[in-house]
């Protein structure tokens, strides 16, 4: 049981960003710029983020002009929303999205009232599978491009299963 403890250690040691999602730095538009609510802005602005969760994989695009719009499991559309980052505890952010007062919960059925709902970074980051430049997906247009089931999907199986190429992926995050 000991040996099998530190090999899970050592395993999350050497790889953090498959036990912990990407360092903040490591997303900045300038790794090297000092923490600020503007280097933390970078990280999101004109990028699609692909995470998982109870919920199953969930991508958004966030358009530099604070909107995102969210491809969410079992959804005929986007939902789009409002972004923003904001100061969290001194020196760390959080990412903040207010949804339409139409919006659910996939797994709660609570609405959210239109109401801003805020993540620390640094928890919003331990469910960051892929971070990818630009709209590949076509979000901001409103449009899904199928109606995505739950589970777990990579950036590569959800353009192949939308029939297109994977070759117009960039990468920021793995």
């Amino acid at each position: 049981m000991r040996s099998m403890t530190i090999s899970a250690l050592a395993f999350c040691t050497l790889g953090l960003s498959a036990c912990f999602g990407p360092s903040p730095q490591s997303l900045q538009f300038d790794p090297t710029a000092p923490p600020t609510l503007e280097s933390a802005r970078t990280i999101f602005s004109n990028r699609t983020f692909i995470t998982h969760s109870l919920h199953g994989t969930q991508i958004e695009y966030h358009k530099p002009n604070g909107r995102s719009f969210l491809w969410y499991p079992g959804n005929l559309g986007v939902v789009p929303a409002n972004w923003e980052v904001r100061s969290h505890l001194g020196s760390s952010h959080e990412i903040c999205w207010q949804y339409p007062t139409s919006s659910r919960n996939g797994i709660t059925g609570v609405s959210s009232k239109g109401r801003w709902q805020c993540s620390a970074s640094i928890s919003f980051y331990s469910s960051v599978k892929e971070v990818l430049e630009g709209d590949p997906f076509n979000l901001a247009s409103g449009r899904v491009p199928y109606r995505l089931p739950r589970g777990s999907f990579s950036a590569q199986q959800l353009t192949q299963k939308a029939g297109k190429s994977t070759d117009a992926l960039k990468y920021v995050f793995p």
